[in-house]
């Protein structure tokens, strides 16, 4: 038992320490950034190649490539990357019913050996493609605005050669979209933080920018070319650096996509996202899972923690509550809430607190994709999100995980 009093407390305890140095030290780095603004006049914007990788998305790209031809950039192009489609996607882009003038794309008729087949699409779409700027979206995907190219690539300088956006997911009245939602948002906030703290480990392939000649110098995705996820976060935390990201958070500039409808689909999806990770930088790997393993113990070591009363605590006289004091105020019953319990119950609300304001924070800076007053809620159940899918990709193999 006295083995259990020292542990606990040096668990909860540091688990605490190290969550207020990520939320005070690395997440801050989103709250005061601020992007550039695009330039009206500029002569020297780069040509831009949109990519587009489409499965069987007939009426996607009937929606999202209007909306792409109506971007106010001066060079783009539209390509998109039919991966073996049988619902009329080719004759439609082959007769241009649409009318498109910027509309290019290239037909997937089988895919090579062990070839995965959106890395493959993609990576058909860059070759295909004649700028030197790459945007990636997705076919389910929604510009919020006629400024995304364009606010996009005011970001890119000669130094910076990736750009990550965001792309939240649209809002339905569900416990699922709010979880969503939720852990979207708590991705975001990471993978900005980071970068922004000049550790960039991941993009998100929904809306995301790099130049061409990245591309092919790096070989593209032929490090993990037989694994189903990895086309955007395995490739950017392959060639990132802490000079070469630049991030964009401006509202003009998010894609909206279409969440998952039921728990099996979302499972699914987090399975493949996940088991990627196995592949990031030791780096990488080692302060995510810091991150993530101080979150859990914050929240689940903190009733083992408050029931203990280890023998070698003894509170400042300034801080007990007298029972003589209790006695005459008619609190007998708060005995039991002893000194101990007071400073677990301080110590984890104020962890609280601050992790709710700078959430909140960032979340206004995000366009409020979720609900503020919520945060204390889902962050209980993002603990437990880590907790299942922790050790459901500890025992995952990201060969085996099927795409569909």
């Amino acid at each position: 038992m006295v083995f259990w009093h020292y542990l606990l407390p040096i668990l909860f305890f540091a688990a605490v320490f190290i969550q207020l140095v990520f939320i005070l030290g690395i997440f801050p780095s989103l709250l005061s950034h601020q992007d550039h603004e695009p330039e009206a006049d500029s002569e020297e914007k780069p040509g831009v190649s949109v990519i587009v990788a489409a499965w069987n998305e007939l009426d996607n790209l009937k929606e999202l490539l209007p909306m792409l031809e109506a971007q106010e950039y001066p060079d783009f192009e539209i390509v998109v990357a039919d991966d073996r489609s049988h619902d009329g996607t080719y004759d439609y882009l082959l007769f241009n019913e649409g009318g498109y003038s910027k509309v290019n794309f290239v037909r997937i008729e089988s895919l090579p050996t062990h070839f995965t087949a959106k890395k493959y699409a993609v990576t058909m779409g860059i070759k295909k493609a004649k700028k030197e700027v790459i945007l990636l979206t997705d076919a389910d995907c929604r510009p919020t605005s006629d400024q995304w190219i364009a606010t996009m690539v005011a970001q890119l300088t000669q130094e910076k050669q990736i750009v990550l956006g965001f792309s939240p997911y649209s809002f339905e009245d569900s416990r699922l979209n709010s979880l969503i939602r939720y852990e979207t948002f708590q991705t975001a906030l990471q993978y900005f933080s980071f970068a922004l703290s000049k550790i960039p480990y991941m993009g998100v392939g929904r809306n995301l920018m790099y130049r061409k000649k990245l591309f092919w110098s790096s070989n593209g995705f032929n490090s993990h070319y037989e694994l189903l996820g990895g086309d955007d976060d395995l490739f950017v935390n392959e060639v990132s650096n802490g000079q070469n990201v630049a991030v964009c958070i401006n509202s003009d500039a998010h894609t909206i996509s279409e969440p998952k409808k039921t728990w099996k689909d979302w499972v699914r999806q987090k399975r493949r996202h996940l088991s990627v990770g196995k592949r990031y930088k030791f780096r990488d790997k080692f302060l995510l899972a810091l991150l993530a393993f101080s979150q859990l113990m914050c929240w689940f070591m903190l009733l083992p923690t408050f029931f203990i009363k280890p023998d070698w605590f003894e509170a400042p006289e300034w801080s007990r509550i007298p029972t003589e004091w209790l006695d005459n105020n008619n609190l007998q019953d708060f005995y039991p809430y002893n000194d101990w319990m007071r400073l677990i119950t301080g110590v984890f609300v104020f962890w609280l607190v601050i992790r709710w304001i700078v959430l909140a924070k960032a979340n206004k800076k995000l366009n409020s994709t979720i609900s503020s007053f919520k945060i204390p809620y889902y962050d209980l159940l993002y603990a437990g999100y880590y907790l299942v899918f922790g050790v459901i990709t500890i025992f995952s193999n990201p060969k085996k995980i099927k795409w569909r």
